[in-house]
């Protein structure tokens, strides 16, 4: 309904109309009780009569009431009266950003300070989780004094009625102009929507990013960065084109042209990932940084990741390896090994068909597996599929990375000081081999190894399992001996990843309390001596990951805040001698306290990003389509195992919480869409959850105080939770037989894999099911308790076979190009598996006679990572025509390695 100048509504007076919108109708009014001027959206009828609508708005309305930034438009109140509803905003004086731009382009001295202001606002709102999701000129008002207002601060998803696509379009909250139709509106807001956002799915902070980099382009240039004459063609165009960059000024600086092709990748996992990052690189250009091809020196209080921007296009990379190249080709002919003139980073994606990682080891994340050699000119990290892992060769000047033959199996390779060979841990041996070709040596046993380190000396230091003290060996092989000592005073159980500091005598380790995970109880940072008689010195506690040496500096990681430190360190003296400061931040790490990250002599880093990213359950049919999302986001990792209860009405789940992560079961109700309780409350992980077949009780693996165990918890109730088995090494469920007798279990304490059975009646005496020298795991009963399904590596590659239960000597492989985590149809008529391209397979089963088996079918790929090992990835439904998932397509990504040439030049001195 239109409102005269004059009407009332409670203690506001309409004075003039404003504009109109999709939203709504927008007057300028007078607080009489406050004697200000507002402005008032009224909502439209078919929004304010639905009351379902209405209440979400108004819990929406609230939180966004929370924002109190200078360049953000506030919002007072909501207001009824008559039957009218209204939302009070603050009244902006002066144009909007479209009205200054029909002008013509504006000039870069002068669209910096807007852009600042623009990207400062963002920056305040997401910090308190709120999205803008509708940022485009006519909603960005610039005071005669300068002033910069961003309007309508999530106000696109506080109406938008549920489900509906055509709301994010339509029902923009622009405070349009008299002069705007309503097509020109939408039109208006097709041309800001980030590609993931024209496709419906759902987004974050990344879309406002997008349209930052949207808004400034047209700013800059005076026309739209994607157009068209129609809706649809205007979205097509933000899909699949570029923007026109030659359009942008001459004068434009070379850092905004870089900010702006980041801000506009249409991949939302290669777009820059905070708009704090934005407003840093514009204050720099403000304050006049000299533009170079090089990188800035930035100020020690930004991550590495701000201080050295990546290379942004084909053609800067190239450039930026062939300066590389050239420094490396100078040096050699110099015979001396020094750092490049300037800052350089670039990413490395994993290789075709694999994803970095390694074997998935209880209560860890799992960090990227990466070392640089010490003359900075190659790297080699852990990579492969989920038929086995490799260790991949990358040359830092050319494009080019290969497997190193003979390092299949390969883990936690370490460089030798000559960077000719690499040390690494395969099949319980410690080997070594050259990079350069020829078959790899074994140099001793190492049965669950935890970090090496090459020296000068040809001498080898080691931690050859996951408790006990660091040992050394000659590079040419030979009977280790053992150097360190664990302390029992301070309840020491093992001492890892070593580190050769340049003399060749002393090194870095850490000393831990507990088998793994941080969350446990603090490490300790030392430097022993390969000299008996010299104590070991503590540097520090509390350090919560391997460390390393370079460029004078210490290199350890804060896993509170998942940050890569680095802290002076006098290495003559052999004291810390300075304060530590952040390099980069969500870096990759895992429960062993093993750092992914390395750094060479010449000032060559590398580190890898941890996945920090939230996820959501969601449901998927038979072709891979998602049918819809279960509760609300959360920090799933790939590798967080879900298990459906037999009767679909509930979901356990193992999730972490707090930082460093607590992992925790909680169950989630199905039938009410989403709500979640905790199960387990105990410090350390707690995962690999179970259902019992009556869904009373659930099973899960432990990992609390260092040790092990097997335990099982009624759901929904607050008694403890009762051990079952306790361990010696790694232990964790994999399924509950149907008749609730009996829990199959994987054991790692061999170093293979072997599975277990755990009777639940008379004695609780557990049996081995299958022990080799392969490795055999996710086990899983079929329906009728006869038979059971499981991977190994028996034969090479992991393959899904079954065998009759209990085990009578013959087996039956199912898969054919690679399959794990098995889960059977609630009849028993068909298996799913993973192939080791991550498609999901079904395979028909008839196992009323003799057992037999039909052909694999793909039914669609699926986005859990490859190479992992840990088991419910996916959840079937009874009738096998949904799947439940962390995973679903579109939402995992592979963080790649990030590449920084000179790291110590980004350090303001």
């Amino acid at each position: 309904m239109a409102l005269t100048p004059g009407t009332r509504l409670g203690v506001y007076e309409v004075t003039a109309p404003i504009g109109e919108g999709g939203m709504g109708q927008v007057y300028r009014a007078r607080d009489t009780k406050l004697n200000r001027d507002v402005a008032l959206k009224i909502l439209p009828d078919s929004f304010a009569n639905d009351a379902d609508r209405l209440a979400r708005f108004t819990r929406e309305a609230q939180t966004l009431a929370s924002l109190n930034h200078p360049n953000i438009a506030h919002i007072h109140g909501l207001e009824e009266s008559g039957g009218v509803r209204a939302l009070i905003m603050e009244l902006v004086e002066g144009q909007d950003l479209s009205q200054r731009i029909a002008r013509g382009p504006i000039p870069v001295d002068e669209a910096l300070p807007i852009a600042k202001q623009i990207a400062e606002a963002l920056e305040s709102a997401h910090e308190q989780g709120i999205i803008h999701r509708d940022l485009k000129p006519a909603n960005i008002k610039v005071r005669p004094d300068g002033t910069v207002k961003v309007l309508d601060f999530g106000l696109a998803k506080a109406m938008e009625p549920t489900g509906a696509m055509a709301a994010s379009v339509s029902m923009s909250p622009t405070i349009t102009t008299p002069a705007m139709t309503q097509a020109g509106m939408i039109l208006g807001t097709a041309a800001y929507m980030a590609p993931e956002q024209a496709r419906g799915k759902t987004v974050d902070k990344r879309a406002d990013i997008w349209a930052f980099g949207v808004v400034v382009f047209e700013m800059l240039t005076g026309r739209r960065a994607f157009g068209g004459d129609d809706i649809s063609i205007t979205l097509a165009s933000v899909m699949m084109q570029e923007p026109e960059w030659s359009a942008l000024p001459a004068a434009a600086p070379v850092g905004l042209r870089r900010l702006l092709t980041r801000c506009l990748k249409k991949d939302p996992k290669a777009r820059m990932r905070d708009i704090g990052e934005a407003r840093l690189q514009i204050e720099e250009l403000l304050g006049g940084a000299p533009e170079a091809l090089s990188v800035p020196a930035m100020p020690r209080t930004l991550s590495l990741w701000q201080r050295a921007r990546p290379w942004t296009s084909a053609g800067a990379l190239a450039l930026g390896l062939v300066l590389i190249a050239v420094s490396f080709i100078a040096l050699r002919r110099a015979g001396a090994v020094a750092p490049a003139a300037g800052p350089v980073a670039f990413t490395i994606a994993p290789p075709e068909n694999t994803s970095f990682g390694g074997p998935r080891s209880l209560g860890s994340g799992r960090a990227t597996q990466v070392a640089v050699s010490p003359d900075g000119q190659n790297i080699v990290f852990v990579a492969g599929a989920s038929s086995g892992f490799q260790i991949w060769l990358r040359a830092v000047a050319t494009l080019a990375t290969r497997p190193i033959p003979g390092t299949e199996g390969g883990v936690f390779p370490f460089w030798s000081p000559d960077s000719r060979s690499i040390g690494f841990f395969a099949a319980g041996k410690l080997k070594k081999v050259q990079i350069a070709g020829g078959p790899p040596i074994v140099l001793c046993d190492a049965t669950f190894a935890r970090g090496g380190s090459w020296s000068r000396d040809d001498v080898i230091l080691f931690t050859p399992s996951t408790n006990g003290a660091l040992y050394r060996v000659s590079s040419a092989g030979g009977a280790p001996t053992v150097v360190t000592t664990l302390d029992p005073t301070t309840g020491e159980t093992n001492h890892r990843w070593p580190y050769f500091l340049p003399d060749g005598r002393h090194f870095l380790y850490t000393a831990s309390v507990g088998t793994c995970c941080p969350a446990s109880k603090p490490s300790m940072i030392r430097i022993g001596s390969l000299d008996a008689a010299e104590a070991a010195v503590t540097l520090f506690e509390g350090a919560e990951s391997s460390v390393s040496y370079a460029s004078g500096h210490l290199l350890f990681a804060k896993f509170e805040d998942e940050i890569l430190m680095a802290q002076p360190f006098d290495l003559d003296a052999r004291q810390l001698k300075g304060a530590a400061f952040p390099l980069a931040e969500h870096i990759s790490w895992e429960g062993s306290r093993y750092v992914g990250a390395s750094a060479s002599e010449n000032g060559t880093l590398v580190y890898a990003h941890g996945d920090s990213e939230a996820r959501r359950l969601t449901w998927l049919d038979r072709s891979g389509r998602a049918l819809a999302t279960l509760g609300d986001a959360a920090p799933y990792s790939s590798s967080s195992s879900l298990a459906l209860s037999r009767d679909e009405q509930r979901v356990a789940v193992a999730q972490g919480t707090g930082r460093p992560a607590n992992v925790d079961i909680w169950i989630i109700d199905l039938a009410r869409n989403g709500p979640s309780r905790r199960q387990t409350f105990e410090p350390g992980a707690d995962g690999s959850p179970v259902w019992s077949p009556d869904g009373t009780r659930i099973a899960f693996s432990s990992l609390r105080s260092g040790k092990v165990s097997l335990r099982q918890k009624l759901v929904n109730e607050t008694a403890d939770d009762e051990l079952l088995l306790e361990g010696t090494g790694n232990i964790s469920p994999t399924d509950w037989s149907a008749d609730g007798r009996y829990i199959v279990f994987e054991d790692r304490t061999s170093g293979n894999i072997d599975l277990w059975v755990l009777p639940l009646l008379g004695e609780r005496k557990p049996f081995p099911l299958i022990r080799t020298e392969f490795n055999e795991s996710q086990a899983v009963f079929a329906p009728n308790g006869h038979w059971i399904a499981y991977s190994s590596n028996d034969g090479g590659d992991r393959n899904v076979f079954v065998q009759p239960f209990p085990v009578t000597g013959g087996k039956y492989q199912i898969s054919r190009d690679g399959g794990s985590q098995p889960v059977w149809r609630a009849d028993g008529r068909e298996l799913f598996y993973l192939q080791s391209d991550g498609s999901l397979m079904a395979v028909p089963i008839d196992a009323t006679g003799q057992f037999g088996a039909g052909v694999p079918q793909a039914l669609f790929r699926t986005a859990v990572p490859i190479f992992n090992s840990s088991r419910g990835q996916f959840a079937v439904t009874k009738d096998g025509k949904r799947f439940l998932t962390t995973a679903a397509p579109g939402q995992s990504s592979v963080a790649p390695l990030t590449v920084v040439v000179n790291w110590m030049a980004t350090i303001q001195k």
